[in-house]
């Protein structure tokens, strides 16, 4: 199983690499990044790259395992100590003047714990704690619209809501941002029915399961047209797109269906990216020939690589690359935190052989606390509850780990 899985593991390397090198490259290396901005946008491959493999293995692992509550208890246990550790982490650092920490979050303690325990702060109008979170809830809401699929037994429309996504995300782009005030009781309401919807499609009593599964279908659908960050206007609801071409990808790899689905697929929602990605630019009054260029090699970037990781994924991957992707949750949440942490010490005229030295030191002290994460927060976390609700044994693979 580990070795079989190994090539995602790799994808996942590969992608948190891409958005490490978009994150550390505003402080070190900055001409290299002057450069490879004008034709690459790495945070975005790394993260579409992200999103991509977590469409592939979730809803699959779900179907596969036909249980909700398994699948549920198995994501909170993948996902939230980390969360809540780097999450608690941040706050004391912010409080300590270490780090930058939204005036919101403090001015609204309650109101912002409540939108970050249901992991979904991005689409309830609350300041991030820390930036790369806004990933997990779109991560949050795929997982949502999922869950509604199978509980309403059509889990596999993933080719069909993949184009309807792509579609709605471009006939309604941009998306008027957050029409819903992030209100206490606003997002009171919402934890409310996010709690409700995942107790009834947990219960295993089928008119509970669907109610729930219309609620938290209803739940996400809502948020991501009336209430998506400005950050993603343009682009949120083809993010699911993508999500759900990697199940219809997974289909096709496993003989579920043929591969013409995925092409179809496939070809409207790259034109869909590119489409919205050209409409963004022209509203920036940037639509020129180099950054459409950028935007099309993006594109191919994050897609070439999942396709070049299922050309080869019989082939044994670099141990060293299957690893870093083991602890890629890790690496994903704690690199920017350090990175802000380790900025202020960096002068802005360093030489190219120092800030090589800086590099290295920076990857060998990440690389290292994030084994210790890994070792010492995920895998125990993992580990709970284990002998009542084992967890599937590839379900660790979406962006999340």
């Amino acid at each position: 199983m580990r070795q079989r899985l190994a090539w995602l593991d790799g994808l996942r390397a590969v992608a948190v690499l891409l958005v490490l090198y978009a994150h550390l490259s505003r402080y070190l290396f900055r001409g290299a990044r002057e450069f490879s901005s004008e034709w690459l946008n790495a945070g975005t491959a790394g993260v579409m790259l992200f999103f991509l493999v977590s469409g592939y293995i979730i809803p699959a692992s779900l179907e596969r395992h036909g249980d909700l509550r398994r699948f549920w208890v198995s994501r909170l246990r993948r996902l939230v100590p980390l969360y809540a550790v780097v999450s608690a982490a941040v706050v004391g650092l912010g409080i300590a003047g270490r780090v930058p920490l939204d005036s919101f979050l403090a001015a609204h303690p309650g109101t912002s714990a409540a939108a970050h325990a249901g992991m979904m702060p991005f689409l309830l109008g609350v300041p991030l704690v820390t930036p790369v979170f806004w990933t997990l809830t779109f991560e949050m809401a795929f997982y949502l619209l999922v869950t509604a699929l199978f509980a309403l037994r059509i889990p596999r429309a993933d080719a069909v809501l993949s184009v309807v996504l792509a579609a709605v995300g471009v006939a309604t782009a941009p998306l008027v941002p957050q029409l819903v005030p992030g209100s206490s009781p606003v997002i009171a309401g919402v934890i409310v029915l996010l709690g409700a919807g995942l107790f009834a499609v947990t219960s295993r009593r089928r008119r509970a399961v669907v109610i729930g599964g219309l609620v938290l279908g209803g739940l996400a659908g809502t948020l991501l047209v009336a209430n998506m960050d400005p950050a993603h206007s343009w682009d949120g609801l083809l993010i699911l797109a993508v999500m759900f071409t990697g199940t219809t990808i997974y289909r096709a790899d496993h003989g579920q269906t043929g591969w013409w689905p995925v092409i179809v697929t496939g070809t409207v929602v790259a034109t869909a990216l590119l489409v919205n990605w050209f409409a963004e630019l022209t509203s920036l009054h940037a639509l020129t020939p180099r950054y459409m260029t950028r935007s099309v090699i993006t594109l191919l970037v994050f897609a070439g690589s999942f396709a070049l990781g299922m050309a080869t994924r019989r082939r044994r991957t670099p141990r060293w690359l299957a690893h870093a992707g083991v602890i890629s949750y890790s690496v994903y949440l704690v690199h920017y935190v350090l990175i802000q942490l380790l900025a202020p010490a960096l002068p802005r005229d360093l030489s190219v052989p120092v800030q090589a030295l800086a590099v290295v030191a920076y990857l060998t002290l990440l690389f290292g606390i994030c084994e210790l994460t890994y070792r010492y927060v995920e895998l125990p976390g993992q580990r709970l509850g284990r002998r009542r609700a084992p967890a599937p044994a590839d379900d660790r693979h979406g962006l999340a780990g």
